[in-house]
């Protein structure tokens, strides 16, 4: 009897103990929570990504990974299948990204949103999509393999380029170079002696411009003068040209007139020489003076 009731005992502890067990577990992975199905759609690796794995919206808990599966319709899309709490803005602009934790090789997801505020609909039959965006560990792996292709394609053209006649025409180009180099060296040092000739040359000008305003201040002083002598002359000149040539052009006038009394009165005499004894002969009245006689036709 005390063998029956000590089994009893212990089968219903083990049975408590067990729900107790799944209870804990349901509420810890948030059984107890409402949460609506979503699906994220990707064609990239999901590599470390397993059921039960932790949904993350913007660093926080946000639900559960599902279940993963190919989609039936086109083989190059994964499936995956998620429960995400109903207070999580899911929108239109909401994707996901793959997050590594730590160091055991495992991922969650981790969705994030953009601009696009409109809520995104979703239903048991009908789950809302969400498109999954590459991780930055996948960019940089894409980016490491671009960036080795890259160097693999320079190092053949390379190999291409410094082909044995090229590397000639590079050795003579660096020759070229090195003597350039040299001969740069060289005028660098005559600009140097030069540049140490130019305070003396800027002496040397500094007295040539003071004796040119010395000269300039000369010049200034002759031309003063040459105005003041040409003012002088400039007087006198009125002088002779107000009092003195007026005098002088009466007199000439004076003798002109004296010249031409002279010639009538020696062409007179020359015709009619009694005209020194006798006086000069009146002259005939014209017309319309007394004594006019008109001349009369025959």
């Amino acid at each position: 009897m005390n063998n029956r009731a000590y089994a009893l005992r212990a089968g219903a502890f083990v049975v408590v103990l067990t729900v107790a067990i799944g209870l804990a577990a349901f509420w810890i992975g948030g059984g107890h929570k409402r949460r609506l199905p979503y699906v994220v759609v990707t064609q990239g690796s999901v590599f470390g990504l397993r059921a039960q794995s932790t949904v993350f919206y913007r660093g926080i808990a946000a639900g559960i990974v599902k279940h993963i599966t190919m989609d039936p319709r086109d083989p190059r899309k994964i499936l995956i299948a998620v429960a995400i709490d109903r207070d999580i803005p899911v929108t239109h602009g909401t994707y996901a990204q793959l997050k590594l934790q730590g160091l055991t090789g495992m991922s969650a997801l981790e969705l994030n949103t953009t601009a696009d505020m409109r809520p995104l609909a979703t239903s048991a039959r009908h789950p809302g999509r969400i498109p999954m965006h590459p991780s930055l560990l996948s960019r940089l792996t894409r980016a490491g393999a671009d960036t080795a292709q890259q160097l693999s394609r320079l190092s053949r053209d390379l190999d291409q380029a410094l082909d044995s006649a090229n590397r000639r025409h590079l050795a003579a180009v660096l020759a070229h170079a090195a003597q350039a180099s040299r001969e740069w060296t060289v005028l660098t040092a005559r600009l140097n002696q030069a540049a140490a000739r130019l305070p003396d040359l800027e002496n040397k000008t500094d007295t040539a411009l003071a004796q040119m305003a010395g000269l300039a201040g000369q010049a200034r002083a002759l031309s003063i003068r040459l105005k003041r002598l040409s003012a002088t002359a400039q007087g006198a000149g009125d002088v002779v040209l107000t009092r003195t040539l007026p005098k002088v052009d009466r007199a000439l006038d004076r003798l002109a007139s004296a010249a031409a009394d002279v010639q009538r009165l020696s062409r007179s005499l020359r015709h009619h020489p009694r005209e020194l004894l006798l006086g000069a002969r009146p002259l005939a009245p014209g017309p319309g003076e007394k004594g006019y006689q008109g001349s009369t036709t025959p």
